[in-house]
């Protein structure tokens, strides 16, 4: 078991206890427009505005990472060197936005200037969703390698157990991780297909290339356990700081957590244990989408499972925010809020992850208001990952601060390189009255973190209560590495 953490701060308040370290996150989904773009017919303006517009409603409500899909069905929501622009983009699969732009690099932009983590979010394996939708493009893997695809109902996947698609994928993973400023690859959990399950379709891969395994099913996990680990290490070699999540389904044995559903490792072929105690994950996000009283899969039991195995990765736990947020959701009203609570109770729990966008963006049911006021008040940090990067930055150099009629402005200038050789990616400015702690452990005290390459802080004096106050700056790096912290004050405002 992993030692935990970080300390949670319980304010008298109306505020809920909140972690100054915690992953909250929110998928994007663009397969069949769930969340972004709205239509596949919308103009290249309107599907900026509409992402520009939904990030910031997701910033607004506390969302510090976005999980954003740029492959859907071998497709892309960006200009890939290997596979077509995605239909669900433009209406017409290999065509290009007009005018011209890139929304993965757009995605980054936007959730880089908001402060919020950009994850690109992958489906490794899932070729044709639904057989006959729409016309695919002539480089699409379908049309390209059909030799490559293995046929179910409507559904066509690329075949895990074959070397030229293991090798296809690993070169879409390097040409988005050379050509994008992501903070982090994710993948789903659409391995082998929920339905109809895997029989015979796969039975020339495995005695051709079975590697010596005599079961099938060993076989099959390990195709996926072999291209996480290869992914991994593909991701650390190029560029380390980016990270490595996958969203398994969240049941994988029944007997592991007293449950009686749907076992994802028998069907889907997922094997989370082996990534987590492999180490080729940074994170863990299974998707818990029940209640925590559900007769199959009990949200109760599962987090404490999950909690109990995630070893030294994160573990950010996936919640179906789109059906429990949903007008006409039937159940308990606080479900979501109750699993953020236990999540917040239950040693190794590090975020959560909202399924999908819109039901923050959109606001349904009031669930981005209550975030935003009760459980997401405060500016929370994704949580640092030691094994990546330990070193913190410098803290800033020649911390000042002046008073105006209007204004009080902290300036500060750039430090030296870290030992590593970085330097920082934004700054936190803290607040804190003469009669308080200095404590920046106190999540309630971040009043702003900057911009990149930001070094200024304005404080609006009309917004502040008579007192004396200091503010306290640090350093953060890429991986939110936090450097020893600079004070200056007192303030007097009268």
């Amino acid at each position: 078991m992993r030692i935990i953490f970080f300390l949670m701060m319980i304010f008298v308040s109306l505020t809920s206890a909140q972690t100054k370290r915690e992953f909250r996150g929110a998928w994007v989904a663009t397969v069949a427009n769930i969340d972004w773009p709205s239509r596949n017919n919308l103009s290249t303006e309107e599907q900026i505005r509409e992402m520009y517009v939904m990030f910031m409603k997701l910033r607004d409500s506390g969302i510090n990472a976005v999980l954003f899909q740029v492959r859907t069905e071998c497709d892309a929501l960006y200009k890939s060197n290997y596979e077509p622009w995605s239909f669900h983009l433009t209406g017409k699969q290999g065509k290009e936005p007009e005018p011209f732009y890139d929304p993965l690099q757009k995605a980054v932009e936007i959730a880089h200037e908001l402060n919020m983590e950009l994850h690109a979010w992958f489906n490794p394996y899932r070729a044709v969703r639904v057989d006959g939708e729409y016309e695919l493009a002539e480089n699409h893997v379908a049309k390209l390698h059909p030799e490559w695809l293995l046929q179910f109902a409507k559904m066509k996947i690329l075949n895990p157990g074959l070397p030229e698609v293991h090798e296809f994928i690993l070169n879409i993973m390097k040409d988005v991780l050379t050509r994008y400023d992501i903070d982090g690859i994710h993948f789903d959990d659409y391995f082998y297909p929920y339905s109809p399950k895997v029989s015979t379709e796969d039975a020339d891969a495995f005695a051709k290339y079975n590697r010596g395994f005599t079961n099938i099913d060993d076989w099959r996990r390990d195709n996926i356990n072999m291209l996480m680990k290869e992914i991994y290490s593909v991701i650390k070699s190029t560029k380390p700081h980016v990270k490595f999540g996958i969203s398994p389904f969240g049941i994988v044995k029944n007997e592991f957590a007293g449950t009686n559903g749907f076992q994802s490792y028998d069907i889907l072929y997922c094997d989370p244990l082996s990534w987590i105690n492999g180490k080729y994950v940074d994170y863990i996000n299974p998707q818990l989408y029940w209640e925590m009283d559900h007769k199959t899969a009990p949200y109760s039991k599962l987090l404490p499972w999950w909690a109990e195995v995630s070893g030294e990765r994160h573990l950010y736990i996936g919640h179906f925010s789109s059906r429990m947020a949903a007008k006409d959701y039937k159940g308990n009203k606080n479900e979501l809020f109750d699993q953020i609570e236990l999540n917040r109770s239950t040693p190794n729990v590090d975020g959560s992850v909202f399924f999908s966008a819109k039901s923050i963006s959109m606001n349904w049911s009031g669930f981005a208001d209550k975030l935003k006021e009760k459980y997401y008040s405060h500016i929370a940090l994704p949580p640092a990952m030691e094994w990546l990067d330990s070193i913190p930055p410098m803290p800033p150099a020649n911390l000042t601060v002046s008073q105006s009629d209007k204004f009080v402005t902290v300036n500060w200038d750039l430090p030296e390189l870290a030992d590593d050789g970085e330097m920082p990616s934004c700054y936190a400015v803290y607040r804190f009255l003469s009669d308080e702690e200095i404590n920046i452990n106190n999540s309630s005290k971040i009043v702003y973190l900057t911009y990149p390459g930001e070094t200024i802080f304005l404080d609006y004096i009309e917004e502040l209560n008579k007192g004396t106050y200091f503010y306290v700056v640090t350093s953060l790096d890429r991986l939110y590495n936090e450097s020893i912290s600079v004070m200056v004050g007192p303030v007097v405002i009268k």
